[in-house]
C-alpha cells in the first residue's frame, strides 16, 4: 500500500486543526475561557453528556465554575488522527486529565481518559470545531495521600538551587507560560 505526501495546504489544515486542540486545553488549564471559547465557531455545540450536551457557549459558562472550585486541572492530548474533507474534517484526540479537588477535609485526583471526536470546519480561513462529542473510556478517583513536597526532609532528589524559587503554576493571566506564549492571538 502506498501512501501520498500530503500537499503543503493539507499540512497547514492539519497543524492549524492540531492548534485547535491545544488551545482548548491551554485555555481550560489557564482559566482562560476566551481562549477556550474560540476553539468553537459561533453556533458550535458540545456534548459531554451526561455532564452537559449543548451550545459551545453553554459548555463554557457550564464548565467554568466547576472548573474554577477544583486545585488543579490538567488536561493532556495525544494520538490525534484528522480526515480532511476540503473545507471540513474529522479529528480523533486521545485525552488524559487529572482534576485535583477538596472534599470532606481531603484532596483526591479524579484520573480519567478518553478521547474527542471533533467536526471542523474552516470558515473564512479559521479552522475551528463546530461539534465536539467527547468520550470517556475510564476514570478513577484517588485520594491524595503524600506529595513530593512530603518528602523535604528526606528528599527524593538532591537540589541543585536550592536558593532559586520554584516557578509556581497559576491558573490566570500571570502563569509564566504567557510571557513565553504571548503572542497566542484569540480568535
Amino acid at each position: 500500500m502506498s501512501v501520498r505526501a500530503p500537499t503543503h495546504e493539507e499540512l497547514a489544515a492539519k497543524w492549524a486543526i492540531t492548534e485547535v486542540i491545544h488551545r482548548y486545553c491551554r485555555g481550560l488549564d489557564r482559566m482562560d475561557k476566551a481562549l477556550a471559547l474560540s476553539c468553537w465557531h459561533p453556533g458550535g455545540t458540545d456534548d459531554h453528556a451526561p455532564l452537559y450536551a449543548g451550545s459551545a457557549e453553554g459548555f463554557i459558562d457550564w464548565l467554568w465554575p466547576v472548573h474554577a472550585a477544583m486545585n488543579v486541572t490538567r488536561h493532556v492530548v495525544s494520538n490525534t488522527l484528522i480526515d480532511l474533507r476540503g473545507q471540513e474534517a474529522g479529528a480523533e484526540t486521545y485525552w488524559s486529565l487529572v482534576l485535583q479537588v477538596a472534599r470532606g477535609g481531603e484532596t483526591h485526583d479524579i484520573v480519567a481518559g478518553g478521547r474527542y471526536l471533533d467536526r471542523f470546519e474552516c470558515i473564512d480561513g479559521v479552522w475551528a470545531i463546530r461539534h465536539r462529542q467527547s468520550v470517556v473510556d475510564w476514570n478513577r478517583v484517588e485520594p491524595v495521600r503524600s506529595t513530593l513536597a512530603d518528602f523535604a526532609a528526606t528528599p527524593l532528589l538532591d537540589v541543585n538551587n536550592p536558593e532559586v524559587p520554584a516557578t509556581l503554576p497559576r491558573r490566570d493571566a500571570d502563569d509564566f507560560s504567557y510571557s513565553v506564549l504571548g503572542h497566542i492571538e484569540r480568535h
